[in-house]
């Protein structure tokens, strides 16, 4: 059973989505039919980029391995975790309770043209590190197109 924070509850976590999903998701919502938990945390990113790959480390500390879920559509990586609490015990009166548990959710957008198919994650020491190999912009490109008559 995972322990509520004494803390005061933060403003609730929305993840941007376009209009008609959204439409979809509270009609769902509202007719019982998908429940979540909400989202409690936002985990903290650093992402820099070199001249072959972009890096992305994402802080996940206490979190396993295996409740964490790392998707990529289009541009953008989503990182999804949940963290238990490790204390079971009802006996146990907190103090003080400052970290957190629950759902982690974080959407990052990609900044340049990256080659989605040779992604590499590593999870080690709480910081799970996104490798994603970079790859020229064919889009800015310029290239002379003949005329035909």
């Amino acid at each position: 059973m995972a322990k509520i924070s004494k803390k005061p509850p933060q403003a609730p976590v929305k993840a941007e989505i376009n209009s008609l999903s959204q439409f979809v998701i509270e009609a769902l919502e509202d007719q019982g039919a998908i429940q979540h938990e909400p989202i409690t945390h936002i985990p903290n990113v650093d992402m820099f980029s070199t001249t072959s790959e972009v890096v992305i480390e994402v802080e996940l500390p206490g979190v396993r391995k295996e409740d964490i879920d790392v998707s990529q559509v289009k541009n953008s990586i989503t990182i999804k975790a949940f963290k238990v609490e490790c204390y079971e015990d009802e006996k146990i009166n907190y103090v003080c309770m400052e970290r957190v548990f629950g759902r982690f959710f974080r959407t990052i957008e990609i900044p340049c043209p990256v080659d989605t198919v040779r992604v590499k994650a590593v999870f080690k020491d709480g910081i799970l590190t996104l490798n994603i190999p970079r790859i020229a912009d064919k889009r800015c490109a310029t290239k002379r197109i003949a005329i035909e008559s």
